[in-house]
């Protein structure tokens, strides 16, 4: 479903967002219910899809159709 967004030009910025382990693709300006628009999978559409490296999280940005995106490295929390 993001393919085609990106194809339409209803999505056409990202931010790779998270630290070592758990990086979240968020799109830029764009909200669901007040909440930031995240990437998900297909199997678990309501969950932000997670991903274990920022290459994975990039690759998957380009197999969307996006070839752009800004990056944002955030401390893990007290409690990880």
């Amino acid at each position: 479903m993001a393919k085609e967004r990106v194809k339409s030009g209803i999505l056409d910025q990202a931010q790779v967002v998270g630290c070592k382990g758990a990086y979240t693709v968020v799109f830029n300006g764009m909200e669901w219910n007040g909440e930031p628009l995240v990437l998900s999978s297909s199997r678990q559409p309501y969950e932000a899809r997670i991903f274990k490296s920022l290459d994975g999280a990039i690759a998957e940005l380009l197999r969307i159709g996006l070839t752009e995106a800004s990056i944002k490295i955030t401390a893990k929390s007290d409690n990880d």
